[in-house]
């Protein structure tokens, strides 16, 4: 069972932390449909801190830690939001930076529930994206210049690492969690039952592809990020190898030993996810659908989305909203 770990912070919102907890320890029960929280559980949920001394939130709230960060061996860090966090880097964030980038290194995925200033004095965003409240934008331009600084963005994915914008976007992060562990099926089901707002459909694509991302090949992640920005477009082999530096042999090659698929059969899964979200999400006619998503007629996204998804778009588009 994947181990979570939600790090207490001094002055924190404890709302961020409880929040986290609480819908991944109900995650199972949801797809369940049962309110058995200990017979379906889907992750082992801990809050950790540096002692085991309670954590004052910033309104007062005090939070009881389950375990030391000496004791977690986590699969996933979540660190939630500070109240009016400083530019300064204090000994106390200094030392919860160190066990963060040794987490990082060892693998554990790192999601930051508006807490992404503290991963920026970790080091763990420079040269990254990453999104967080639009107060720190300041911050981040003087202090930490090497972080693409994206408040605009809801949530952001990039090398195991999760930043999302404030507090709302918390259950996306928790049904991506859900999704890298249990499935894409099962982190729909629990969106469905913990968030009234979609997100936009690059974003949701931008989470469904970072499964594909946790390899070091930075040609690959480029060309990757070049494809889901132009997937109305088609790129073609030979303009992706240009634009990355690669002949097209060498970026074929090197795709599908990074993502286990050749170009051809990403797009074609990026293509069919993508307008399932639209599907799903959104009023947009067929022949709009097809469009964005890179199809060359309405007939050919007809055809290909059937045939994953056993029934053609405009059926699972009337049985989805029947659901």
């Amino acid at each position: 069972m994947p181990q979570v770990a939600i790090l207490l912070i001094e002055d924190c919102w404890a709302s961020s932390a409880v929040l986290a907890r609480e819908l991944l320890q109900a995650a199972g029960t949801l797809l369940a449909d049962s309110p058995d929280l200990a017979a379906h559980r889907l992750f082992d949920v801990r809050l950790v801190a540096a002692t085991r001394r309670t954590v004052s939130s910033f309104g007062g709230m005090t939070l009881k830690p389950e375990a030391t960060l000496d004791a977690a061996a986590p699969d996933v860090v979540i660190v939630p939001a500070q109240f009016a966090p400083s530019a300064d880097t204090t000994p106390a964030e200094a030392r919860l930076g160190a066990w963060l980038r040794a987490q990082h290194e060892r693998g554990a995925l790192i999601v930051s529930l508006g807490g992404a200033l503290l991963l920026a004095k970790a080091g763990l965003l420079d040269r990254r994206e990453a999104t967080g409240l639009v107060s720190e934008r300041a911050i981040f331009r003087s202090r930490f210049p090497l972080v693409r600084f994206l408040p605009s963005r809801r949530i952001v994915v990039s090398g195991g690492l999760v930043t999302v914008c404030g507090i709302a976007p918390a259950p996306e992060a928790c049904a991506w969690l859900v999704e890298q562990f249990h499935g894409a099926a099962a982190a729909r089901r629990f969106l469905r039952h913990t968030s009234s707002e979609g997100l936009p459909a690059r974003e949701q694509t931008l989470l469904w592809s970072s499964r594909f991302k946790r390899h070091g090949d930075a040609p690959v992640l480029a060309a990757q990020e070049l494809v889901e920005r132009e997937l109305h477009a088609a790129p073609r082999l030979g303009w992706l190898a240009a634009q990355v530096g690669l002949s097209e042999r060498s970026l074929q090659r090197r795709l599908h030993a990074a993502t286990g698929l050749n170009l051809r059969d990403y797009l074609a899964e990026l293509r069919l996810e993508r307008a399932e979200t639209l599907l799903r999400g959104s009023a947009l006619a067929l022949v709009h659908v097809a469009a964005d998503c890179g199809f060359g007629s309405t007939a050919a996204f007809t055809r290909a989305f059937a045939a994953r998804y056993g029934r053609p778009p405009g059926a699972y588009r009337r049985a989805r909203r029947a659901d």
